[in-house]
């Protein structure tokens, strides 16, 4: 009996363990889930917030950038600016005012 009594033990130790280890995985993974749900809230609005994009030759110095900045900004649109092609383009994502 002193065996069984000792692998019941041990069996009830590994049980335990695994109980813990279970419990601790779940809080990680609705940790994982509050995130995830404050990530694809933010996308979205991204996401809703862009009204389109335009790729142009130049950089952000080329007469092209300030004329088209300068028409969206003074519409209240919101520009995002991103270099291209060894920084020779320039994508500029169309976004709706911000205020």
């Amino acid at each position: 009996m002193d065996k069984r009594d000792k692998k019941i033990r041990q069996l009830e130790n590994e049980r335990n363990q695994l109980m813990a280890e279970n419990q601790e995985l779940k809080y990680i993974i609705n940790d994982i889930q509050s995130v995830n749900d404050i990530m694809r809230e933010d996308i979205e609005k991204e996401c809703a917030a862009e009204c389109g994009c335009i790729v142009i030759e130049g950089s952000r110095t080329s007469a092209a950038y300030q004329d088209l900045v300068g028409i969206l900004l003074a519409n209240n649109y919101s520009v995002e600016v991103i270099p291209m092609d060894e920084r020779r383009k320039l994508k500029i994502v169309i976004k709706e005012s911000e205020v």
